[in-house]
């Protein structure tokens, strides 16, 4: 791997012997988390549209930019009201995961340990922390997010399609937005240990636990949909704001999804 450029941000693995690992520990050792409150203060503009990039959008409604309105509620001329939500792509549901601490207000990534379900585990406005982690958060169409993908996990059920469908208990995204989906769930399992992507046919891929998928899905998705304009946009605006990257947004050209999960998901703690 070249892991030059991006104001050597990576420059640590260079000399490293332990890539994976050390990867991992970059991206956890830079971030800077935000309140969830303003994890959606980042426009990033729809290069087709030109306006706002909407996840799961398969509409030719132009979203105008200009930050989050109240409620998520956009009013468009000719359509009226438009509603998005703050979607987590991997599920709130499935990062059943908190600080040794019981806190979840940390602005620094240490010791996290499966939820027991002591304390209910969806984020309060002011949270920091894995909740809120902004790689994780992206404006998506509310239909597709509460009614279809809720805490389903990604998969194909049917072939490709423009418009996103559950079938089966597997939500696809839209073929649109499959490869955006695959590189943030894959930074997920990279940064915060016991979060876990597992294959189709995993004993642990269980909705509602730590583990989702699927893996060998999302590596095909990977392929088929490569990085486009908004992903380094919003990866760039990502970093000028939380202080970390999505290496699978930088290293795309480099293959570095096979190079990670060659062997499955590595686990890294």
């Amino acid at each position: 791997m070249d892991w030059s450029g991006y104001n050597n941000y990576y420059y640590s693995l260079f000399d490293s012997e332990s890539i994976i690992s050390d990867l991992a520990f970059v991206l956890r050792d830079t971030v800077s988390y935000v309140q969830y409150q303003n994890s959606t203060n980042i426009d990033i503009t729809n290069t087709t549209k030109g306006g706002q990039y909407i996840l799961y959008d398969d509409t030719d409604i132009v979203i105008p930019l200009g930050g989050w309105p109240s409620g998520g509620n956009y009013t468009i001329d000719s359509y009226g009201t438009y509603s998005v939500d703050r979607e987590h792509i991997w599920a709130c549901s499935n990062m059943r995961i908190m600080p040794s601490s019981k806190s979840r207000s940390l602005s620094s990534y240490v010791d996290y340990e499966v939820n027991d379900g002591s304390f209910d585990y969806r984020p309060e406005q002011t949270n920091k922390g894995h909740f809120s982690d902004m790689h994780n958060l992206w404006s998506a169409a509310r239909y597709a997010n509460q009614t279809l993908h809720s805490d389903h996990f990604f998969g194909e059920r049917n072939g490709t399609s423009k418009s996103p469908y559950l079938q089966s208990g597997a939500f696809y995204p839209g073929e649109e937005f499959i490869g955006d989906i695959a590189r943030i769930l894959f930074y997920m399992t990279l940064m915060y240990p016991h979060l876990t992507l597992v294959d189709e046919w995993d004993a642990n891929a269980i909705e509602g636990t730590i583990y989702y998928g699927y893996l060998n899905t999302l590596l095909e998705w990977n392929i088929q949909d490569p990085v486009s304009l908004e992903e380094i946009a919003r990866n760039q605006a990502i970093f000028d704001t939380q202080g970390n990257r999505n290496p699978f947004v930088d290293f795309y050209s480099q293959s570095i999804a096979s190079l990670i999960f060659e062997n499955g998901d590595p686990n890294v703690l």
